[in-house]
């Protein structure tokens, strides 16, 4: 029999399953999370271009995202998203609480609160902007894979970082670099525009490997997972 047919495709099924390997990427994915999110106000220019340094990572958040919806379906995907947003909320309360403990003989303490004293409205928009941005990522993946009959996974992976990301960029510029009076609109649009058209080049380069992990795990865990009939409510948990 052909192993494919063999693959648990159901979405109630599939979050059923005992998952070998969900939490070992989850962890992983929410580390670049968090890392992202102390570096996310940094900028560099390649020419005239101007990038947030966290292109050089950021795309792995969204070829996870992928790999999580492609196998396990959009109600894990779902769970998975909460609990980054969870994660990335605490660590900004936390890093923040730090650089308000008195420390008068530590030599670095300017340094120190310049990177982690974000101000909690910068953190809550980039907390927001990812949420938004990675279900954004998740739906287009699910609808598309029961759209297309399971067919043309390059082209549900490419259209899904580019809305995904152009969701989530635009967000967090207009609300962070915008709204700081850090740049004007006519530096933030063509940030907003380079930083989704990085990222999206980058999911096309990585999408050989992408491919071959998502067969991979598919067959490990035995799972191929259709969202028909799921509940595409974020606030929804069942």
């Amino acid at each position: 029999m052909n192993q494919e047919k063999q693959l648990i495709t159901d979405p109630a099924l599939s979050a059923q399953q005992n998952h070998k390997y969900l939490g070992v990427l989850g962890m992983v994915w929410v580390t670049f999370l968090i890392i992202n999110l102390f570096t996310a106000l940094k900028t560099f220019y390649v020419g005239d271009f101007v990038f947030a340094v966290v292109v050089i990572t950021y795309p792995f958040v969204y070829i996870f995202a992928d790999i999580f919806t492609e196998v396990y379906g959009y109600r894990v995907t779902r769970k998975i998203v909460w609990t980054g947003f969870g994660c990335m909320f605490l660590a900004s309360i936390i890093a923040y609480v730090y650089t308000i403990v008195p420390s008068p003989s530590f030599p670095d303490n300017d340094a120190y609160n310049l990177i982690f004293r974000a101000s909690p409205i910068v953190a809550l928009v980039i907390v927001v902007a990812f949420f938004c941005g990675e279900l954004t990522n998740s739906f287009v993946v699910a609808k598309m894979k029961v759209f297309t009959k399971g067919k043309f996974l390059n082209l549900r992976l490419i259209l899904s970082t580019l809305f995904g990301q152009a969701v989530d960029t635009s967000i967090v510029v207009f609300g962070t670099f915008y709204f700081a009076g850090w740049f004007t609109i006519e530096q933030i649009v063509p940030l907003t525009i380079s930083t989704v058209i990085f990222c999206t080049v980058w999911e096309i380069l990585a999408l050989p490997i992408t491919r071959k992990i998502i067969r991979a795990i598919k067959h490990k865990e035995g799972l191929d997972t259709y969202d028909e009939g799921t509940n595409f409510n974020p606030f929804a948990f069942k």
